[in-house]
Parts: structure tokens; sequence; C-alpha cells
């Protein structure tokens, strides 16, 4: 019994520790400065077919995965066009650096920086990079101050040559002064990266200007990765950021769509699109601004004792509405005389992350149709003033889900075209794997013993 009391408070800190709470759409981080490899008890339970449970305790240090930085070999290229942030600007490491844990007696490298960015043109996720303002007296007042007036030279971001930028920035840095009085509605992300790798991040000098993609809800962004500019790879990732979520550019750099394996599909989007995927021939158009997709996760039937599926089965329910006037159409959600195609438009950003915080796998997923080809003529949905259609769909039974061992954090990206709903998921392989046989076979997922 003594031991029992002993234990119990060590498995309660360590659910107070993990990771984030998700309360409907918000997501909020407890204990963010907590120590990633700190050793937390889960507890997971082993249900056999008489329905009785089992609880082992595994600690999550044996699971730690050494991958390469940013979680990309030398053969993988980042892919921009799913990039959930994308900043040009500056990054500076205020600290970090190399630690060592022991797991299982053998040292992990560990690597964990603070960081902040610095932004002068902001190309994707503005709304969603928590921006802080640049507190009086601080050191890098000159460089948002420098950042700032080169900003105003830009008026257009899309035909802005930014190869060029690096010059005119090292004029107005040289020109920075100490205490000279600056703007107060400077601003800046704040940022960090961590991972478990056998060598040493490459990080940017500090006063270069690169391409910086931030991932993550909560205030404090996290590095996924960054590059610097020439004037190739600036006109390639521009290029990568124009395309819808999920689209990539083939070796020859044409649109390729991620339906582009299932046929000709011309009829999957307007006659004349902005974009046309060079292999299947389905287009893109942007939608109506006003549109709004949100999602929300269903919860599950029976939560497990262990909290194993605090985030429920997998199910979400997407919303899309017209907040507007005047009617909105979104030619990336197909209709035809049969109603409304959810499962032929839409696409899923499958972002999954070790207990180290290291992204391991980028996914694009898509639900179980029927053959496209088949599909008679299809026209864009068109929403009235007011109007609001939903859907439920569950991304773990999508093509393409990526293979988890153990638990991860998963962020999900529910994509039509450009319209985005972005929500995190908690998988536990222990439990959903069994769970996600048992969607597909028809059986109920509550426990046998609750007598269903």
């Amino acid at each position: 019994m003594k031991t029992f009391f002993a234990v119990f408070p060590l498995i309660i800190s360590s659910f107070a520790l993990a990771g984030p709470v998700i309360v409907g759409d918000q997501q909020i981080i407890i204990n963010q400065r907590a120590d990633p490899f700190q050793l937390r008890q889960i507890i997971n339970l082993n249900v056999n077919a008489d329905g009785i449970e089992k609880r082992n305790i595994l600690s999550t240090r044996s699971t730690m995965k050494i991958t390469p930085p940013f979680g990309l070999d030398e053969n993988q290229t980042f892919p921009w066009a799913s990039a959930e942030k994308v900043v040009v600007g500056l990054l500076k490491t205020k600290s970090g650096g190399k630690r060592n844990r022991n797991v299982n007696g053998k040292q992990i490298p560990y690597y964990y920086y603070s960081l902040e960015v610095d932004p002068l043109i902001i190309l994707r996720g503005e709304k969603q990079l928590s921006l802080q303002l640049r507190r009086k007296n601080d050191l890098r007042l000159g460089v948002s101050n420098a950042l700032r007036k080169l900003s105003k030279e830009i008026d257009d971001s899309l035909s802005f040559d930014f190869s060029k930028a690096q010059p005119k920035l090292d004029e107005l840095l040289e020109d920075k002064k100490t205490g000279k009085k600056f703007r107060e509605d400077l601003k800046y992300v704040r940022a960090s990266y961590n991972g478990v790798h056998e060598e040493e991040p490459d990080l940017p000098d500090e006063e270069e200007l690169v391409f910086i993609a931030l991932s993550g809800t909560s205030s404090t962004k996290r590095l996924a990765y960054w590059e610097s500019i020439t004037a190739t790879n600036a006109k390639r990732i521009k290029s990568l950021l124009d395309l819808p979520y999920g689209w990539s550019l083939s070796k020859q750099g044409k649109p390729v769509s991620p339906w582009a394996e299932y046929g000709e599909q011309s009829h999957m989007g307007e006659e004349a699109p902005l974009i046309l995927c060079s292999k299947s021939g389905r287009g893109f158009s942007p939608a109506d601004k006003g549109l709004t997709l949100s999602v929300s996760k269903i919860p599950s039937e029976f939560i497990q004792s262990n909290y194993s599926n605090r985030d429920g089965d997998g199910f979400v329910s997407l919303k899309l509405r017209n907040s507007t006037e005047f009617p909105l159409a979104i030619p990336s959600l197909r209709r035809n005389q049969n109603g409304i195609l959810w499962k032929e438009s839409l696409a899923c950003l499958v972002s999954s992350t070790t207990s180290s915080n290291s992204v391991i796998t980028n996914s694009v997923c898509l639900p179980k149709f029927s053959s496209l080809k088949d599909l008679e003529k299809t026209e864009p949905t068109i929403l009235e003033p007011g109007q609001e259609i939903s859907t439920t769909v569950n991304p773990l039974l999508f093509s393409n889900f990526p293979e988890i061992t153990g638990y991860s954090q998963l962020s999900f990206r529910f994509c039509l075209g450009k319209t985005v709903a972005l929500t995190t998921f908690y998988y536990n392989s222990s439990y959903h794997d069994k769970i996600k046989l048992r969607i597909r076979a028809g059986i109920p997922t509550r426990p046998i013993s609750l007598g269903d």
C-alpha cells in the first residue's frame, strides 16, 4: 500500500507535465519549459478478449529516436508547400546547445535552443504567429527597426527579389544606434528548437536573412526548418508557397496534386483554373474571401483510465461557414447532383512528433473514396449568406496515414485548397491501432466489459 501511494503522485504529476491540454479547438501548453527528457510514467491498458484490463507502466525514455536535424536526411527536402507558417527574416539564437541524457545506459545527444525570429515579410500564417512586442531597452530593437524600414521598400512580396534584400539590410544594420528611440510597435516571434541528433543542427548567422518555417499552436513556435536565400531557391520556395496545401512540384517544376495518381480529373476543377495539375488535369481556383473552415474533436464514448484516448478515437467535425452577406464559392469543394463531395475534395496534412518534439514524418493523407473518373460533371460548392455546412471524418483511417510506435503528438491540417483548419491530436499506438481495426470492421469501440 505504501508503494502505491509513493507511485501514485508520480503518475499524476507526469500527466500534469505531459504535453498540451486540449479544450475545444484551443491548446493550452502546460509547463512548456519542462525537460522533454523528463521521465514520464504512462499507464498502458492491454485489453484481452474478455475485456480484462492489464496495466503496465512504461517509460517514454525507451522510445527516444535519434533523427537527422530537422527530421530530414540528405536525400530529403523540406516540404515548403505544406509549411504552416513561413517568414523571411532573421533567426536569433538566445540560448541553448547540446545536452546529453542517459537513456537505458546509453548517452543520447539532445539539442535545445531558445530562439527569436524578426520577420521582414510574412509569407504564410500571419494570424497564427503570436507576434510579441519588443520591450523598451531591448537589445534587438535596432534590428527590428532596420527590418521595419526595409519592409516599407517592399511593395509586393510576390514579385520582390529577396536575394537583393541582404545588402540593403546590412546598410541599415550598420546605421543602428544604441539608445536611439524606436517605435513602440516593433514585433518578433518567440520560437524554439529541440531534437535528438548525432550531429549539431546548423543555424544561420543572426544577421543573415533566411526563409524560416514555423509550426505549432502555442505562443512559442517551433522552428521547423530554415533555408538561405539565393536567387534560385527564392524562386523555388515562392513557387511552392503559391501552391494549394498538399500539392508539390515535379522535377520539371510543374504542379502535382495529391490526387495525381487517380487518373484524369479535369471535371474536378474550373474550366480556367489558376493552377493545373500536370498529371491529372485537376485544377485549383481560390475560394471567395469570407469563408471559415473550423475543426473540433469528437470525444470518445468511453475515456480510458490512462487517458490514452484523451482526444477521442480520431473522429472530428469539420464546419464550413459563410459569415458574409453575399453568396460565396469554394471551387476546391466540389459537388454534383448527388451532393457535396467532401471525401473527393478534402486533403489532410499530418505532422507527427515524438516526445523529444522532433518532427519525424510529414504526410499528405486523403479520405477513402470511389473512382474519381466515374464521377459526373462537378461544380463548386456555393454557400449562401450565413449558411454553414459540416461533415464528420476520421483522419486515422485516411490513406498514407503514418505508422506510429508508442505515443506521438500529431498535427492535423484539414485543407480545401488554401482554406485550412488546424487541430492537434494525441495518438497512442497501443490504443488507437486497435481502435482503427475495430472501426474498419464495424465493431463497437467501447470495452466489451460494458456489455454493449
